[in-house]
């Protein structure tokens, strides 16, 4: 629940720059009300700080790399396990193996967010696993931080770790 209103929090700011900028066009000052008047304007600078920087800010792939020692000319399959749900999104990740004759050897991994995300970042960190035969389970640790962002700005980071068994 708390990951649910958080991100209508974050809706409401958003919503609220756009207006002060869309009455800012029209109206000029007069958009600002004396009571709200200092609220506001911090809200429109920084909205104008996070536009301009969000072009110059690097996007993380959360991509991490396993193994490079396999054949590439060999069959692959994708696993995909979910890491954690909760009521508004999802923590999911996906492994890629390699088929070698009779074992999946894991060679990559991604991990991403799904659902309505507004207000938080997903870094994927690390993941350990094993190879292993059909038929069989691999386990698997999985590391990251949850970053709890308002208004694009990182309030609160939240290390999470998960472990379980990929099927």
């Amino acid at each position: 629940m708390i990951h649910l209103i958080w991100s209508i929090i974050n809706g409401i700011i958003v919503l609220y720059f756009l207006y002060l900028i869309v009455g800012f066009i029209a109206k000029g000052k007069r958009i600002f009300k004396p009571q709200f008047k200092v609220v506001s304007i911090f809200i429109m600078v920084i909205g104008i700080v996070q536009i301009i920087s969000a072009s110059n800010s690097e996007k993380s792939t959360n991509r991490i790399t396993i193994n490079n020692d396999y054949n590439k000319k060999n069959n692959s399959k994708i696993k995909k396990v979910t890491l954690e749900d909760n009521l508004t999104f999802n923590i999911n990740m996906h492994v890629k193996y390699s088929v070698e004759k009779n074992e999946f050897i894991p060679i990559e991994s991604n991990s991403f967010l799904t659902g309505f995300v507004s207000g938080y970042v997903w870094e994927f960190k690390s993941i350990q696993t094993n190879n292993y035969k059909p038929n069989e389970k691999a386990e698997y640790i999985a590391d990251g931080i949850l970053k709890w962002n308002l208004f694009g700005i990182k309030i609160y980071s939240e290390s999470k770790t998960f472990s379980g068994i990929i099927e």
